[in-house]
């Protein structure tokens, strides 16, 4: 054995050095560049972000507190608006005006809608007068934060991304991880100043200025930088309604139903895979294969039936099936999203009188850091072991845990109230909004914690299941859809307060809140067991034969890394 000198181990330790040194060089080229576009879009996703963490995920406690003084329904009600108005407002963007407008036109008129909404809640602030028209200000204003959060938090990052895409060296082999990697690092300048700013921020007419002011400048300076963009983005693709075509196909089919279905592949239109039962083989939607059925009786030909209605292909035909195919997944998401909006409702709230008062925005941080970890586990942990056979039925369990997780959120918050509502109790504070509540605030942390736990698990979860079911020019619509569905359980919110506003008084301190958090426990248990029996219908070993018919574009899985942070 030949003795290792100490000039060996010198040497040796240098060479490693050096490779450190290389390996660390070639990160920084790798996810870091230089792009005006880029940069101009910094401040806007600050604003973005800030907006997000000072004023809509406390709005609640804006509203309950003085000289509002809305009561915890009326305040919750209108939360709740808010979050179903932005996630509706998302589907009406993307599937609508994408085929006539370009992501930088709405880019620009979400923004303005959410400085109008802004300046209308700074009017408010500085107003004291007990005056019905505050309540229809803020209304207004609630409205216009929300369509402009909409159109800002679902085309900022695409946007951002077709920018650092434009500024591939090489234009005809472009690497969707390096474009993913450098939109991250963008991402993370600004997301890391605005939750800087916001913990700052102290009374509401602070915030409101501040929101209101970072905005306006930071809109005219993207305004300025506009003929740094990349021209083909400005006017945007014409890619048409992904719902369009589903409406389409379904009345095709029906205009149809006198047909037998179809024997032959040459009966088909624009049948590139020469199939017969058109994928996915789903026996209940066999019916829609005569969509693309050729009617040879007819003297048009297929072109003709095309432009009339009568006919669409064998592509337009799948991509139907496949997403009402989806429909039964996506009802889980509805008491899913009933719980999430239940908790960016009333954990605020709880904590606005807590000791030491105006930490809720550390509690925050907590959230997005756990939605953070929860997609980084799983798509570098989690997905890397499993075998490729298999990757479909890991999702499904990534999404069932990420449910079992809200049941677990709403159980911890049943039991932090139950003790919050002692110590209310005992300090007499049951009618006293004013006093800080002798209990630290950081109670709630593992409630903060598990929502966003869930969230990075199941509502990360289901994007990234349906990215792998349906072909690219699809994602934006059907992320949008699945948008809906978590808002629609805004407005189920809604009308479950309602329907138990006898657990409601006028402030949360004198209501029964920890009586709601059972029942949705209850509720979310249920749930669970919905979504385990309707997953079965999604694991049933047609993966290979779906990853033949459905291309996918590469770098989605490190996209997903960071996606709690884009959006």
């Amino acid at each position: 054995m030949i003795p290792i000198t100490v000039p060996y181990l010198k040497l040796h330790s240098s060479f490693r050095a050096i490779i450190r040194k290389l390996r660390f060089i070639s990160w920084i080229s790798y996810n870091i560049c230089f792009c005006k576009a880029a940069l101009i879009l910094l401040g806007l996703i600050f604003s973005h972000k800030l907006v997000d963490i000072a004023v809509v995920a406390v709005l609640i406690t804006y509203l309950t507190d003085y000289p509002r003084n809305y009561n915890v329904v009326e305040a919750a009600r209108l939360v709740n608006l808010q979050e179903g108005i932005s996630a509706s407002t998302v589907i009406f963007l993307t599937c609508i005006p994408d085929a006539f407008s370009g992501r930088l036109n709405v880019i620009f008129y979400s923004t303005i809608s959410c400085i109008l909404g802004l300046v209308l809640l700074l009017i408010t602030a500085f107003d004291e007068s007990v005056n019905p028209l505050l309540k229809r200000l803020i209304l207004i204003g609630v409205v216009f934060l929300a369509v402009g959060k909409a159109g800002m938090q679902h085309f900022l990052g695409p946007f951002l991304a077709d920018q650092l895409r434009a500024h591939e060296p090489i234009k005809l082999n472009i690497s969707e991880h390096r474009v993913s990697a450098r939109k991250r690092v963008w991402w993370l300048i600004p997301f890391f100043f605005s939750v800087i700013a916001s913990v700052q921020l102290s009374s509401w007419r602070v915030i409101s200025i501040f929101t209101a002011s970072a905005t306006g400048i930071t809109l005219f300076i993207f305004r300025l930088g506009i003929r740094f963009f990349h021209s083909t983005e400005i006017t945007g693709p014409a890619a048409g309604s992904s719902l369009a075509v589903v409406f389409r196909v379904v009345k095709a089919a029906l205009s149809k139903r006198h047909l037998n279905n179809p024997y032959s592949s040459n009966q088909l239109y624009r049948n590139d895979q020469n199939q017969v039962h058109l994928f996915p083989q789903v026996k209940f939607f066999r019916w829609l294969d005569k969509a693309a059925i050729i009617e040879p009786s007819t003297l048009i030909s297929p072109e003709e039936q095309e432009k009339a209605g009568r006919l669409c292909t064998v592509a337009q035909v799948r991509d139907t099936k496949l997403m009402l195919k989806m429909v039964p997944i996506w009802t889980t998401f509805v008491v899913f999203g009933l719980i999430v909006s239940t908790g960016q409702t009333f954990f605020p709230e709880q904590g606005n009188q807590l000791n030491p008062q105006g930490f809720i925005t550390y509690l925050l941080v907590i959230q997005y850091l756990s939605r953070l970890f929860g997609n980084f586990l799983c798509n570098r942990l989690l997905l890397k072991w499993v075998p490729e056979a298999k990757q479909n039925g890991a999702k499904i369990v990534r999404i069932w845990v990420g449910m079992v997780l809200s049941t677990i959120c709403c159980a911890v918050a049943w039991r932090v109230e139950v003790h919050r509502l002692i110590i209310i109790n005992n300090s007499g504070l049951q009618n006293n909004t004013d006093e800080v509540i002798p209990m630290s605030i950081f109670w709630l942390a593992p409630q903060f914690c598990l929502l966003g736990l869930m969230k990075g698990l199941a509502r990360d979860g289901i994007n990234k299941f349906l990215d792998d079911q349906f072909p690219e020019p699809m994602h934006s619509c059907v992320s949008a859809i699945t948008e809906l569905v978590t808002g629609f359980a805004s407005f189920v919110n809604i009308v479950s307060v309602y329907f138990n506003k006898s657990l409601f008084a006028d402030t949360l301190n004198s209501s029964r809140l920890d009586e709601y958090y059972k029942m949705l426990t209850i509720v979310s248990f249920i749930n669970i067991c919905y979504f385990w029996w309707i997953s079965t219908f999604y694991t049933r070993g047609d993966d290979t034969a779906e990853a033949d018919v459905i291309p996918q574009a590469t770098g989605r899985e490190e996209e997903e890394d960071f996606k709690v942070i884009v959006v």
